[in-house]
């Protein structure tokens, strides 16, 4: 009998050793930045609480945010009053977002101050887009750009605000 115990306890130790626990899924958190605008104001993600949020990482800079700017409008047009949408610049320079912006003519709300956000959610080049659930539990990444990338956001927050 104890032989058997101790087969049985061996068993479940041995089993529980080999399942790998899963990993563990990137939330949003609280974030606080500012936002370019006439007047000083800082945008806060827990005020979207029950909200699907679409960052958007950029930089003032970058050609291939520029690219996909059109996209992210687009997204706001069709998606703005269900989703938060916004753009996160790694710039730390208020006026050169607000020059980008308007060189674009992008109106999508634009966040800078980005880079601590971007390198606590792991962002590793720009663009990067992360779309957050309504529990703000990151559910889907998208690096750099492509031409696809307005039909893959229309689809994503399509299903997002089912």
């Amino acid at each position: 009998m104890k032989k058997l115990c101790f087969t049985a306890v061996l068993a479940v130790f041995a089993a529980a050793c080999m399942f790998k626990p899963l990993p563990e899924v990137p939330t949003l958190g609280e974030v606080k930045l500012p936002v370019v605008a006439e007047e000083e104001t800082v945008w806060t993600s827990t005020d979207y609480k029950g909200k699907p949020v679409l960052m958007v990482f950029m930089g003032s800079w970058c050609p291939w945010c520029k690219k996909s700017m059109p996209a992210v409008m687009a997204a706001e047009e069709k998606y703005g009053d269900q989703v938060e949408i916004v753009a996160v610049f790694m710039d730390n320079d208020a006026e050169a977002v607000a020059k980008a912006a308007k060189e674009h003519g992008f109106t999508v709300t634009a966040l800078y101050e980005g880079g601590e956000v971007a390198q606590s959610l792991e962002v590793n080049g720009l663009p990067h887009a992360i779309l957050f659930d309504k529990k703000h539990r990151a559910i889907k990444h998208w690096e750099g750009f492509s031409p696809s990338l307005g039909d893959e956001f229309q689809t994503q927050l399509a299903d997002v605000t089912k």
